[in-house]
């Protein structure tokens, strides 16, 4: 299925493609009731190069549009793929951290205009020194054609929590670097606050740690 496209751009194996590939702007919702938290929502906003490559596999009749049907199809393939990777989040309720223990629902759009345009970063970073690999020449795939109006591929995805709490921390990363979240600190409400993990980090390049985003979000 063309799915599959997009299902590879995003977990092949970090080695094998430029440090970052695909640049995430991460909004982070917390949904609470009764004075307890009892899910969140994860917002996936991708970069208008990688979204340019994505888009057209899930985007099946290329109206622009994402279907309910392109939207559970692309649910039922990428989930199982994204848990087995714990979807790269890991949670913290007081005690170790975790991953989510229940699979998310998952939506999915197009935002057009682009909503989220990161800066211009060098794409090809790490992959011939300090240890890195350069893709393979039979690998290599041409960039996609830059779009006339810049695109972002949004997923939401909201996790249930297995039991009511009062506080909690979300951190999404890959250690590998190949996708680089960072948190939009405008999405966070008032409960939450921003800062950087003390020990999760991507070092693809030694001697250039990228500490992870981490929010947390505390009731009274």
């Amino acid at each position: 299925m063309k799915w599959l496209l997009a299902l590879v751009v995003l977990l092949m194996p970090a080695v094998a493609a430029a440090h970052p590939h695909i640049w995430i702007s991460q909004h982070v919702r917390v949904i609470s009731e009764n004075g307890r938290y009892v899910a969140f929502e994860i917002e996936w906003h991708f970069d208008p190069m990688s979204s340019e490559g994505e888009i057209p596999p899930i985007d099946e009749d290329g109206d622009g549009v994402f279907s309910l049907r392109e939207i559970k199809a692309l649910a039922d393939d990428m989930l199982p793929e994204l848990g087995k990777v714990g979807y790269q989040t890991w949670l913290n309720t007081g005690a170790a951290d975790f991953h989510p223990a229940a699979p998310p629902t998952l939506n999915a759009r197009i935002d057009r205009p682009a909503t989220f345009t990161p800066p211009d970063w060098d794409h090809d970073d790490g992959d011939k020194d300090d240890g890195g690999l350069p893709m393979p020449e039979n690998k290599r795939v041409a960039p996609p054609p830059k779009a006339e109006v810049p695109r972002n591929l949004v997923y939401v995805m909201r996790f249930p929590l297995v039991q009511p709490v009062q506080n909690l921390s979300i951190v999404t990363f890959d250690p590998e670097d190949f996708i680089r979240f960072e948190v939009d600190k405008a999405s966070l409400s008032a409960d939450c606050t921003l800062d950087k993990h003390p020990t999760y980090k991507s070092e693809f390049v030694p001697g250039k740690p990228v500490f992870a985003d981490r929010v947390t979000c505390k009731l009274p």
